[in-house]
């Protein structure tokens, strides 16, 4: 029984190791460091040549990956995984920084909500139960800067899409999820309510940590504390 103890740990171990995608080049790190669920990374380098290295789980397919030769400027090179969708890397060959420090948001912020923005990271996702737009709030490192926000408001699907558009250079994504209200018991303070809403994707992780934490439970209550009685 011990062994079955001791394989199920090591199936938990060798399921959160391997349960995602890792992206290189040239074994440097991209910028911002890799996340599975940041789909967007820059890199800089004065190379004719780059390699990007794909570490992944066996029953991925992966597309994209390997020697990419490199002209002046901006490459855009998009690496696609079967389990975790497309990463758009762009790769900056003998950049000039002048250009490069255009079209880039120094402050986003929504009014209720934690992005914990970085202005290397270009996709944020927010959960809400009504169609009311978000209050949106930016700055930009140019005062001339032009930017456009489109497709706040009106959320009548499941995932719907605001995009910030700076300078017609950079991009930023805001993923907004309609979902159902779970819980509007909790209070702020004594005169304010706080509404709370959860994805499907972080319901599932709930139900997951639930779950094995049960089994385990379970094995610990059959092989030793069951022989105390």
């Amino acid at each position: 029984m011990k062994k079955i103890l001791f394989a199920f740990f090591m199936l938990l171990i060798h399921f959160n190791v391997n349960a995602s995608i890792y992206i290189k080049i040239d074994n440097d790190e991209l910028i911002p460091y890799f996340n599975e669920d940041i789909k967007k990374y820059n890199y800089y380098t004065d190379k004719d040549n780059i390699n990007i290295v794909v570490v992944n789980e066996d029953d991925d397919m992966i597309f994209g990956e390997g020697m990419h030769n490199l002209e002046e400027g901006i490459n855009k090179f998009i690496v696609s995984s079967s389990k975790y969708g497309d990463y758009e890397i762009n790769v900056y060959k003998n950049y000039i920084k002048k250009e490069l420090e255009k079209g880039i948001l120094t402050k986003l912020e929504i009014a209720n909500y934690n992005i914990n923005f970085n202005k290397d990271i270009y996709e944020y996702n927010v959960a809400v139960s009504n169609d009311s737009p978000l209050d949106i709030n930016y700055e930009v490192n140019n005062p001339s800067s032009y930017v456009e926000i489109i497709g706040n408001g009106n959320f009548n699907k499941t995932k719907n899409i605001i995009t910030i558009n700076v300078d017609n250079i950079n991009t930023y994504k805001i993923n907004v999820y309609k979902t159902n209200l779970v819980s509007h018991n909790i209070y702020a303070n004594d005169n304010e309510e706080v509404e709370m809403s959860y994805t499907k994707k972080e319901i599932a992780k709930l139900l997951i940590i639930t779950i094995s934490c049960s089994l385990v439970f379970s094995l610990y209550y059959i092989l030793f504390i069951k022989k105390l009685f």
